[in-house]
């Protein structure tokens, strides 16, 4: 008996993107909590320290506050949702706990500043806070506001990187999916124990029927393709070498284009991380300029 019915995979690409964005609004939603979670605990006995901390590089200049209260909000919110999305992504790749531990541990120190700016704000019980709140008024001033535009002006980075990165995430940190098996070609059914049945694609030359199975079908084998050095450089220096890190990603994009090789997604997070590096120069550029000529 030949069963004749075809199996159709659904288009699930709409309910995928749709599952990309519930993804990115979870770990937004599960960052906020876990910030509430250590400004709670960490908040009071810290916040002395960092009032006294962002007093010493404002030094009471209003410009000076608005420049450094926006890079600390902007990067602090960015830098953290963007590792605690990668954590939550490398969690089920082969080998991946370790990394995705080590990349959560990253967002969980760059979270550490902006819950402490948020138990000076809501003005948490303690000495200690209150103290760290008079600190930044008279000698961080415009310090707080601007951090709450630069944190706004993070989640928005966040969500819109997180859209339009999508894939190349999910394919660099996600975990490796198999491939789907690919049909023999020819085939038009299945016997009842599990034998494939051709196609009859025509007779020879004295009228025996000609199968499918039955033609020599060379394909020709493909190149060998691998993982582009320049993208994993690119990755590495991301992390370790900072702006470094935009050159070498750019040249490897290229590479890539041109030889087909995998490793865009390593390229591209190797970039992110390098134009983040080189926000952080020029906020501290900008900060240094303003501290001279005040």
């Amino acid at each position: 008996m030949i069963d004749s019915e075809t199996a159709v995979a659904p288009n699930n690409s709409h309910s995928g993107y749709l599952g990309w964005i519930l993804r990115v609004v979870s770990v937004a939603a599960c960052v906020a909590v876990a910030t509430v979670v250590v400004s709670l605990t960490l908040g009071p006995p810290f916040a002395r320290a960092w009032a006294q901390w962002v007093a010493r590089h404002v030094g009471g200049d209003f410009e000076t506050g608005v420049v450094v209260g926006f890079m600390a909000g902007l990067l602090g919110i960015a830098v953290t949702l963007f590792a605690a999305l990668m954590s939550s992504l490398a969690w089920r790749r082969r080998g991946g706990p370790a990394l995705s531990l080590g990349i959560g541990a990253i967002a969980l120190l760059a979270v550490v500043p902006g819950a402490v700016n948020l138990s000076i704000a809501v003005g948490a019980a303690g000495s200690g806070v209150r103290a760290a709140g008079r600190i930044l008024d008279v000698d961080g001033p415009a310090f707080r506001g601007a951090w709450v535009a630069g944190s706004v002006a993070g989640l928005l980075l966040y969500m819109v990187g997180a859209l339009l990165l999508g894939r190349s995430l999910r394919s660099t940190f996600g975990p490796v999916r198999q491939a789907a098996a690919v049909p023999l070609p020819g085939v038009v059914g299945y016997t009842a124990d599990g034998r494939p049945v051709f196609a009859q694609v025509g007779f020879t030359s004295d009228g025996i029927p000609v199968l499918a199975d039955q033609l020599e079908v060379r394909y020709p084998a493909g190149p060998a393709v691998g993982t582009n050095a320049l993208a994993i450089a690119a990755l590495v220096l991301g992390i370790f070498g900072g702006v470094f890190a935009i050159p070498v990603g750019h040249v490897s994009l290229n590479q890539i284009r041109q030889s087909g090789e995998s490793g865009r997604g390593l390229a591209v997070a190797g970039l992110v991380l390098g134009y983040l590096s080189l926000v952080v120069i020029i906020g501290f550029v900008l900060v240094a300029v303003s501290a001279t000529y005040r």
